[in-house]
């Protein structure tokens, strides 16, 4: 069904005040950032982007949903890499959005939306492991318990100021943990 100039716009203007808030949310942080902010970087008048998002949480969800299916693609091409090394690259990709990893866990309890989007994102990073550790030769009932390990862990390390030899040690570590990968990314 052909889509109609409406449908068209609507969706262009949405692409333009996310990746607005996203440029706004990374450089400034989400409580620094106001609403009529995002509306003068999309370059529309601030009343409109709540015919687009109930409130700044909405826009907030939104920008992290983009950035995750940004994140999904780009990691679709690199899942050929050793374990580790797609454990580094995500949390390397998780740094750069450090703001917003922060900006999440300070509003689980101010949000509801937020809270849910959380709870939403955890079970997908532990999908996505589970069939990557299992596709990989580890048993369901262990990668399961990794992936839940894995999570916490991968979100200890965008919580806490760390170096790349520290982070190293700690994937190194917990992929020792019932599976034995092939080292040789971190010779």
């Amino acid at each position: 069904m052909a889509r109609n100039k409406r449908d068209v716009d609507r969706a262009q203007k949405q692409e333009e005040i996310e990746l607005a808030a996203t440029r706004l949310f990374l450089e400034g942080g989400y409580d620094a950032t106001s609403m009529a902010a995002v509306a003068g970087a999309a370059g529309v008048a601030p009343n409109t982007l709540y015919w687009y998002y109930a409130n700044k949480d909405e826009l907030l969800i939104a920008v992290l949903n983009r950035l995750m299916a940004r994140t999904l693609e780009v990691r679709a091409g690199i899942a050929e890499l050793p374990l580790p090394e797609q454990l580094l690259w995500l949390i390397q990709v998780f740094e750069q959005a450090h703001n917003l990893v922060l900006t999440v866990h300070g509003r689980l309890d101010q949000s509801k939306a937020i809270f849910d989007w959380h709870a939403q994102f955890h079970q997908k990073l532990e999908a996505l492991l589970v069939a990557t550790l299992v596709a990989q030769g580890m048993s369901e009932e262990e990668a399961v318990t990794l992936a839940t390990a894995g999570t916490f862990i991968v979100e200890g390390l965008l919580s806490h100021p760390h170096t790349l030899e520290q982070r190293e040690k700690v994937i190194r570590w917990l992929l020792s943990k019932g599976w034995k990968p092939d080292d040789s990314y971190f010779v």
